[in-house]
Order: C-alpha cells, then sequence, then structure tokens
C-alpha cells in the first residue's frame, strides 16, 4: 500500500507486525472449534494417532487414515510426519482441538511471515512485498488449511516449500556454502514428501524459480537452464517419487465416480473442457472467494459437454491472462505464475484424484497468484498518476472484505453443523454434502432429519454405496429389518468390494435369525478386508448366538489381536470364559486387555466378578470400588458388590449395597431376590 504517501515510513518489521495482527484478527475466535470433517476419521479414530505406546512401524506403513497402506481401498495418502505430529500433540493435549488448532494458526503466521521475506527478495519492494503477505495472510480460501486440523499437512507443505525457496534464492555463484544449501533444500523436499504428497513439486519449483532469477536479460539461455545442481534435484525428485510409489506398492487408489465425475467420464472433449474449466474455476475461487464449500463432488460443477457451452469463455480468459503474463517477460510475474502452477500439478488431473475441487489445495498455489496481484497493484498505482488514491482505497477495501470473510468462514468451520449448512448453501445438488448431513444428524438422534438428507443424497445419486448403507443400517435400528437388508444390498451391488457393507448385512441377516448367510457375508467382508477387527467381533457374536463358544472365543481373540482396543470384544472373552467357570483363563485375559485398557469398568466388573467366585474377596472388592468411582449410578455394580459381600458374610455391608442398588434402579429384581434371601437368614 501506498504507505509513504501518507509520510508514514513503515520498515518491514512493522509490516511483519501488521500481518501477523490481521492474520490473528481473522482466525483467532474459531480457536475453540471442534474436530470437523476429515479430523474425525484422521485423528480422533486414527489408532496411528491414538495408540499409547507409540508404533514407529504403524505410522510408517500406513495411509494418513490409519488403514494398510497396500489395503484395496486404502486412499493411497502417505503422511506419517504428520501422522506422526498428531500422534505427540495427542499425547501432550489429548483431544483438545484447541491446541491443535492453534499449532495450525501458529503454522499459518510463520508461513505468512515467510511469504512476507520471500516477496521482499524478490519484488524488493516492502511495499509490493506487504501487499501479498497480507493477501496470503487472510485470504479466505485458506480456512479449511487453518481450521481443519488436517489441513497441517499443506501447512507443513507450505513450510517446506518457503524455506527451500529461501535456500536456493540466496545460493550465488562461487559460493562455498552453496552445497550445503542444495543440500538443505533437497532434505525438504523429501520431509514435505512425507508430510504431504504434493511436496514433489518442491524441487522442480527450485529449478524454475533459480532459472528465472539467474536470467540476466528478458530472454532464458539453455546456460539458464542447464545447471549440475538441476540435474542433482531432478535424479533426487525421481528417486522421491520412486520412494512414494514403492511404499504402496506401485498401486493406483480407487475412487468413486462421484468423488471425481471428470476423470470416470470417458469422453475425450468433455474430460478436456470440464478440466480446464475447473482450472479457470480454481483461479475464480482465489480472485474472488465468495462461494466456498468444504466438498465439490458430484452434482457442484455439471460437466461441460460442448464447446458451445458459454463457461468456455471462462477458460479463454483464463489463458488469456497466462498469455499476457507470459507476454510480459516480467521476472515477478513469471515468477508468480511458476508459484502458482508447479506446485498445483498433482492437483491438475495429470494424475488421477479424489475430489473436483478442494480449496485445501489452493493453499501453496495462492502464493503465486498473491504476488501476481501485489506486483500488478503497483503497477496500476504507478501508472494511475494522481488517481493513485483510489487504487490504494480499493485495495483496503479488499484487504477489509477478504478479513471479514475469513472470519465468516472460519466460523462455519468451528462446528460440523455450521460446515455442512453453508455447504448446502452454495452446493445444493452434491450428494455428498447431504450423505454428510445425514451422518451427523444419525450421530445426534436426529432420526427424522438423516432419513430425509440419505434419501437425497441417493436422489441425486443413486449409486452412492456408502449412502445405501448407512440408510440400511438406519432402518435396522429402528427395527426394519427387511428394508435395511434391501438397502445394503443395494450398496453391494453399486460396489461389490465393500467390507464395511457385506459386515452390517451380516449383521442384519444375523438379526434375521439367517445365520448361514449372516456368516457368509461377514466371510465376503474378511475377503476384501483382511485386517478387519470389527467384523471378527460380529461373527464371534454369531458363534456365540449359535452356541459354538470356541469359535466365537476364537474370532473375538482375533478381533483383539487386531485391535486391542475393544471393550466390548473383551467383555464378551472375559464373560464366556467366566460362564464356563475357566477362572484362571479369565484372569489371565483380563491382565492382557487391561495392558491396553486399564481403566475400563466392563473389564474391571467383570474380573470383580471372577475373582469373587474365586473367593479372592479382597481383590473383588479393590475391583468394584474402582469401577463404582467410575460409575457411581450403576445399580448391577452395586448389586453384585452386594453379592460380593453377601459370599464373604459381610450382611451390613451387603445389605446397604443391595439397597443402593434398589434405590438406583427400583426395578432391579436381582438386588430384591438377593435382599429378601440375606434378611430371611
Amino acid at each position: 500500500m501506498y504507505i509513504n504517501y501518507y509520510k508514514i515510513n513503515f520498515n518491514l518489521l512493522h509490516f511483519a507486525s501488521l500481518t501477523l495482527i490481521f492474520t490473528i484478527i481473522s482466525y483467532y475466535h474459531s480457536l475453540p472449534g471442534t474436530f470437523v470433517f476429515d479430523d474425525t476419521v484422521a485423528i480422533v479414530k486414527n489408532k496411528d494417532v491414538t495408540k499409547s505406546p507409540l508404533s514407529l512401524h504403524s505410522i510408517f506403513t500406513h495411509d494418513f487414515w490409519g488403514a494398510n497402506l497396500t489395503d484395496a481401498d486404502s486412499h493411497k495418502s502417505y503422511r506419517p510426519l504428520t501422522t506422526l505430529l498428531f500422534h505427540f500433540e495427542y499425547s501432550v493435549f489429548d483431544f483438545r482441538s484447541y491446541h491443535m488448532k492453534t499449532i495450525n494458526l501458529l503454522l499459518h503466521c510463520l508461513n505468512s511471515l515467510l511469504v512476507l521475506y520471500i516477496f521482499h527478495r524478490i519484488t524488493r519492494n516492502k511495499n509490493t512485498a506487504f501487499i501479498g503477505a497480507l493477501l496470503f495472510a487472510i485470504h479466505p480460501t485458506h480456512t479449511e488449511a487453518v481450521c481443519g486440523v488436517v489441513g497441517r499437512t499443506e501447512l507443513l507443505f507450505c513450510l517446506c516449500f518457503l524455506l527451500a525457496i529461501i535456500l536456493i534464492d540466496s545460493s550465488e555463484d562461487d559460493c562455498p556454502l552453496n552445497a550445503l544449501k542444495y543440500l538443505g533444500v533437497m532434505i525438504l523436499a523429501a520431509i514435505g514428501l512425507l508430510c504431504k504428497e504434493s511436496a514433489i513439486t518442491i524441487l522442480p519449483s527450485c529449478v524454475l524459480y533459480d532459472i528465472i532469477k539467474r536470467s540476466k536479460t528478458k530472454t532464458i539461455t539453455w546456460d539458464n537452464i542447464i545447471r549440475k545442481q538441476y540435474v542433482v534435484f531432478g535424479i533426487t525428485a525421481s528417486m522421491l517419487l520412486y520412494f512414494r510409489l514403492w511404499i504402496q506398492n506401485f498401486q493406483s487408489p480407487k475412487f468413486n465416480a462421484m468423488d471425481n465425475p471428470i476423470a470416470a467420464n470417458t469422453d475425450v472433449l468433455t474430460r478436456m473442457l470440464s478440466q480446464n474449466y475447473l482450472y479457470a474455476l480454481n483461479c475464480w475461487i482465489i480472485l474472488c472467494p465468495l462461494w466456498l464449500s468444504f466438498d465439490w463432488a458430484l452434482g457442484s460443477v455439471e460437466l461441460i459437454t460442448s464447446a458451445l457451452d458459454k463457461r468456455v469463455i471462462g477458460i479463454f480468459l483464463m489463458y488469456l491472462i497466462i498469455f499476457k503474463i507470459i507476454h510480459t517477460k516480467s521476472k515477478i510475474l513469471l515468477t508468480g505464475l511458476g508459484f502458482t502452477i508447479v506446485p498445483f500439478l498433482p492437483a491438475s488431473g495429470l494424475i488421477k484424484v479424489g475430489f473436483v475441487i478442494a480449496e485445501r489445495v489452493l493453499y501453496v498455489p495462492s502464493i503465486g497468484v498473491c504476488l501476481i496481484v501485489a506486483s500488478s497493484y503497483q503497477s496500476l498505482g504507478r501508472r494511475m498518476g494522481k488517481y493513485k488514491k483510489l487504487v490504494f482505497l480499493a485495495m483496503v477495501a479488499l484487504m477489509i472484505l477478504f478479513t471479514l470473510r475469513t472470519r465468516q468462514r472460519a466460523s462455519e468451520w468451528m462446528t460440523e453443523e455450521l460446515l455442512f449448512s453453508s455447504a448446502l448453501r452454495v452446493c445444493p445438488s452434491n450428494a455428498k454434502v447431504h450423505y454428510n448431513i445425514a451422518r451427523l444428524a444419525t450421530d445426534k438422534g436426529e432420526r427424522k432429519k438423516a432419513f430425509h438428507h440419505y434419501h437425497k443424497a441417493i436422489d441425486l445419486y443413486e449409486d452412492y454405496e456408502a449412502a445405501l448403507m448407512n440408510l440400511g443400517n438406519l432402518y435396522r435400528e429402528i427395527g426394519d429389518y427387511q428394508t435395511a437388508e434391501n438397502f445394503i444390498k443395494r450398496s453391494i451391488e453399486v460396489l461389490h468390494e465393500f467390507p464395511a457393507a457385506w459386515m452390517n448385512l451380516g449383521i442384519v441377516q444375523a438379526i434375521r435369525k439367517k445365520h448361514s448367510e449372516a456368516l457368509q457375508s461377514y466371510r465376503n467382508a474378511l475377503k476384501h478386508r483382511k485386517h478387519f477387527p470389527v467384523c471378527y467381533y460380529n461373527m464371534g457374536n454369531l458363534f456365540l448366538e449359535i452356541q459354538e463358544y470356541s469359535e466365537a472365543i476364537k474370532h473375538w481373540q482375533e478381533s483383539v489381536a487386531l485391535n486391542p482396543y475393544q471393550p466390548k470384544a473383551w467383555a464378551n472373552i472375559l464373560t464366556l470364559l467366566d460362564n464356563q467357570q475357566l477362572y484362571d483363563d479369565a484372569i489371565r485375559l483380563s491382565n492382557q486387555a487391561m495392558r491396553y485398557l486399564p481403566n475400563e469398568t466392563s473389564i474391571l466388573f467383570i474380573r470383580a466378578n471372577v475373582f469373587g467366585k474365586m473367593k479372592n474377596y479382597v481383590e473383588a472388592e479393590e475391583l468394584y470400588k474402582r469401577v463404582l468411582k467410575a460409575e457411581p449410578m450403576n445399580a448391577l455394580y452395586h448389586s453384585n458388590l452386594g453379592v460380593l459381600y453377601h459370599r464373604w458374610g459381610n450382611v451390613e455391608l451387603a445389605t446397604r449395597s443391595y439397597l443402593t442398588a434398589i434405590k438406583i434402579n427400583p426395578k432391579s429384581k436381582t438386588a430384591r431376590d438377593n435382599l429378601s434371601k440375606l434378611r430371611k437368614k
């Protein structure tokens, strides 16, 4: 901004302070928000994050969502360093989203300051650098990366990207430290790749920047291009890419057609026009971030099937601007264009991705756009002469609007309900938005709302297998098992390799006493997902129902072997052993269970019951007191403590425990009968 026009002499430190102030104003109010959307899967329900002690093997062999990277249904998102950082934060902060969101904001502040420094190095103009950095700091499209905790991947990628650019910028000919700087760039690229796949673009971005910077004239010569460090960078990038493919066993992720209908379309013209329109739409979202949504799946952007579609004009204008920037041969504008295009390449459709538009992937490419806008603003101001004050006021107005829009959007990222509702206003025909609203309504017990939005999602996209399965589960919950089975079968017809649907089909069939069919459904689920602890748990329940007790225990044990943090599976094993009077085995396995779930009341309760039957009254009493401290209003626990005292011969304490159980639950027949027997003695 033309600060000197008002006789105010701001240095770079003042501009850095202003950048931080505006960043905090834009985001600070959103820090008390909850975990939202992908945070639940990647953090809250991800055992690689919550498991204690730390398992480095799991983190470095699983994808970002906690599944085996080589599994057929893995999305192949390999970001182990980000997951490792989440694990350490979880160990320190538990599940306090406030602290994790604060770290995101601090990283965004740091990135904004680095952008300010780099822009100053590129433009040699502190005013231009400040404009660009402030645009980056308060840009509304960055709310997904900053407010969603899983946006950490973009923030870390950006940090590595900026530090690499700083190192390559500081390298000079015949400088003895150049080798160390180039090594630093390659290390940052490797670290970045372990935080986010898009970091594979760090090395080509550095090469492009160095070529433009070293160009003495407006013409880029072969002397600028063929340099030995570029060859080394190319070899390093190839090795990193090979490693990235090797770790996922050279398998490609499988995405549904609804996630990216353009990639799934077979018509060449439609794919070409629609993909290019997405580029234009991404540019428009950065330039005018009015319509923002957490998801842009099928139904959000209509495919372009004809060259006569009026949206082709947007494609033409985008390329016209790009050609104009190239034609100017301005180093600053070319650098900005390079910073925009190269980091965006992994999301450009060159490789198959599972989204139409993802605002989070615009975080790093927006650096280039901010540089182009800031440089163009300064050029326009110089040309406007006496009207440059109007240009200044227009930029001030833009900054205010962006700050207000970012604050509004950051508020929408505070809860899932606000986030999903905002998407419904932007993309009402997006089946995925309706699906997520239904899922949230189910969790909140709002079944009527859940039914409405699941049916709406299926109306918009009839082959939405996840919505079909969840709708079937919802009908199961209300006891309409025939309808439930029909919907779940429909989901399997859409996607035969759908392990969760096969398992849920087995659950419904088991309820309907179709035991042989249920068993086959469970086996189909395991066929498509070998490591499926919940399925083994449900198979154990089925074998229990048909009184094959050894098979029941076998499958429950398989379940806890895959995931030892399952209290229901442990409780079933211990209960069955207790019922079979295998007390020593029950105590031995309860010791094993308590290594993973030391405070799980269901396990402690069964262990107390077994100790009581073994006449180890002291140990049993201690365990009962622990579970009652955790759940003092549980009538069953008080009743069983009464049984312990009854056996122990302590009539007074037994009477007190029975009376407490009856007070909590007047319908407790066991407590009443035992109290009656006690008083007859």
